[in-house]
């Protein structure tokens, strides 16, 4: 596992296809976060079942980047998609999903330009959408567990004065700055 991560490691993608990381499982939380990358077909998907999970997340402070593993490439990544990778590897079963950091050839601007435009798309034909605010802090878990509890009921404890400030700093987090998820 020495070596970085060239442009040569990216096949090129053909019109309507995508990237997808396959995050390989592993029993220690902590060991070294291991991938492959395949090519996927947006148009064939029309007909089955989509087999991909979309990862939303803020890419963070790219200084001091964590690594991750394609194949026997290193790839430097935010400390935040690192955390999210960590978080979504399971012990024993790969996890298959888009993300737009590592699934898109970030030194190559005409496919980035490509994908750019499909990423509607890419989102719309994922199984789900999984958004990572980040790690727990400032009682994240607690506004989460609130927000959930209160789902379609009618209810006045988001005004309680010990939750509300709770929520509103969890609403702060930078994802939900994003134009795209104020809109």
């Amino acid at each position: 596992m020495s070596s970085a991560i060239s442009p040569s490691c990216y096949r090129s993608l053909s019109l309507d296809s995508i990237r997808l990381l396959r995050l390989l499982p592993h029993k220690d939380k902590n060991a070294p976060i291991q991938c492959q990358l395949v090519d996927y077909s947006l148009q064939e998907s029309d007909q089955r079942m989509h087999l991909y999970d979309a990862l939303s997340y803020v890419w963070g402070d790219p200084d001091n980047p964590r690594s991750i593993y394609i194949g026997e490439h290193d790839l430097p990544v935010t400390r935040n998609l690192h955390a999210a990778l960590s978080r979504l590897r399971n012990f024993s079963l790969e996890r298959i999903i888009w993300v737009d950091a590592i699934c898109i050839d970030q030194t190559n601007t005409k496919e980035k330009e490509q994908q750019i435009q499909i990423m509607a798309k890419i989102y719309s034909q994922a199984n789900r959408v999984l958004v990572w605010l980040g790690e727990a802090a400032d009682n994240s878990d607690q506004a989460l567990e609130e927000i959930r509890a209160t789902r379609g009921k009618a209810t006045n404890s988001l005004n309680n004065k010990t939750i509300q400030p709770v929520v509103l700093t969890l609403l702060q987090r930078h994802w939900f700055q994003r134009i795209w998820v104020r809109e």
